[in-house]
């Protein structure tokens, strides 16, 4: 890893001097948990503590005095494992871009503040709850996002990104097309499989439409399915910022009719960001999968909220709260977490972060809808966290 990060680092100090443009960066997160426990009788009300980096990163960027070609470059995330990422572009002209690589973060992603943005950098730490509803990892014993999946007869819950489209996290050949301003045409081509046949890496294509108004953003994006199981994912999304103050995102979300996928639900999101004053302001974020099928009994239902207080130009209060809830034919599982955390440095710079994280996984007639846990009881923690980029 260590040799890893310095070739890196010589890498991007040798190729700013062929590269006009040439940047080197580096984020480190760390989080302790000073104190841990929940109310399970497994246990028995014993407190413990853990600590960990949440990123341990290393990147470099640079183009060419025309800005014609380009290329970025990460090393590591886990402090454990060295994780390389990176991508190389070409863009002869302003109305056309080819890019040979990815980025895990997502590109072409459309979620507005209802993904990563709701949290931002706080999303990175143990600090804040919000990952779980985002990208559905697990919090302990296999939940996913207050519950867990297709267990006890409700099905997985739901995350936000099942409604709104978060971007290709994975390597190929990417396409933009912008003949004007206001309209663009995205690509994504999957060509980094090993022996995939070229008619599958076409099936299995993204192509986003991308309009910027005045008003906002609208954007239509398919993701294929060369397996044949569905006949692909389709997401409607529109983020409308023509209200002061007031950002709002929406989203629809559908999985078409296939070979084993029939009448999948219908996804349903909406996102706002209010700034009410200098001080004070919130964000809120709503996922829904709606039934389609009158076979299919099952709602799934996310809501997170989270007013923010700023108390100087340093330091902000956040309370996050979130509720999830899974209907099964009227029988309501349902969990939730409270997370107030504060926040002492810049949004986007260097900062301190200490919280309290309290929830509950999805339980139904006070057990778990888990294989594992039978008894229905409180996580808490008190974790804190430095976060670091340069």
């Amino acid at each position: 890893m260590k040799k890893i990060i310095a070739i890196l680092a010589m890498v991007a100090l040798v190729g700013g001097v062929a590269f006009a443009e040439a940047a080197v960066s580096g984020h480190v997160i760390g989080t302790v948990n000073l104190f841990e426990s929940d109310t399970s009788k497994a246990t028995d009300n014993k407190i413990s503590g853990s600590g960990g980096f949440n990123r341990v990163r290393l990147e470099a960027s640079g183009s060419d005095e025309e800005g014609k070609f380009g290329a970025w470059l990460r090393v590591g995330d886990d402090i454990d494992a060295a994780i390389v990422a990176g991508l190389a572009w070409w863009k002869p002209i302003d109305q056309f871009k080819l890019t040979v690589g990815g980025n895990p973060d997502g590109i072409f992603g459309k979620e507005g503040n209802t993904g990563w943005m709701f949290y931002q950098t706080v999303s990175d730490t143990g600090v804040a709850m919000g990952g779980e509803n985002v990208w559905g990892w697990a919090l302990t014993n296999g939940f996913y996002n207050y519950w867990d999946g297709g267990v006890g007869g409700f099905g997985a819950g739901v995350k936000t990104r099942d409604v709104f489209y978060e971007g290709f996290g994975g390597n190929g050949l990417l396409l933009e097309i912008k003949p004007i301003e206001m309209f663009g045409l995205n690509i994504v081509l999957p060509y980094f499989t090993d022996g995939a046949l070229v008619e599958d890496i076409f099936k299995d294509l993204t192509l986003q439409l991308d309009l910027n108004l005045d008003f906002g953003n609208i954007a239509l994006t398919f993701k294929g399915d060369a397996s044949g199981a569905s006949g692909g994912n389709v997401y409607v999304y529109a983020g409308i910022g023509a209200i002061e103050n007031v950002a709002l995102d929406i989203g629809l979300s559908l999985i078409l009719d296939g070979d084993t996928v029939k009448k999948q639900p219908l996804g349903v999101g909406l996102g706002a960001k209010v700034d009410i004053s200098e001080t004070f302001g919130l964000k809120a974020r709503l996922a829904a999968l709606v039934p389609t099928d009158s076979d299919d009994k099952t709602t799934r239902i996310l809501f997170d909220v989270l007013p923010f207080f700023a108390l100087s130009d340093s330091m902000t209060v956040f309370v996050s709260v979130g509720l999830g809830l899974v209907d099964f034919d009227g029988e309501a599982c349902v969990g939730f977490h409270f997370n107030p955390y504060l926040q002492v440095g810049s949004e986007w710079g260097p900062k301190f972060l200490a919280g309290i994280k309290v929830w509950q996984m999805a339980a139904y007639e006070g057990k778990f809808i888990n294989d594992f846990v039978t008894d229905s009881h409180i996580n808490w923690a008190v974790p804190i966290a430095v976060n670091v980029s340069f």
